[in-house]
């Protein structure tokens, strides 16, 4: 479901992404979070999505919390991109 809601954002932007991961937090020692994983190619960014966020999303509600941390990685993948080009 996050991928494809990650994926429709990034369409919007113009962008075509390479890959969408997400990444349980307890391996990462939290309990509440996803590590949600974002690439073009080589470039990467990472993004905080607390477990709450996911459950809205899978029962049809999108909080801004999570739409913001989103777009926000997004933006930064953009930067990245434009800066080579």
């Amino acid at each position: 479901m996050i991928q494809e809601y990650v994926s429709n954002l990034a369409d919007k932007m113009g962008m075509k992404l390479s890959q969408i991961s997400l990444v349980d937090g307890n391996q990462l020692g939290c309990l509440d979070i996803y590590l949600l994983k974002i690439s073009i190619k080589v470039h990467k960014v990472d993004a905080l999505i607390f477990k709450t966020d996911i459950e809205n999303l899978e029962n049809g509600k999108v909080s801004d919390r999570m739409e913001v941390r989103t777009r926000s990685a997004l933006n930064r993948l953009q930067v990245m991109l434009d800066q080579i080009n």
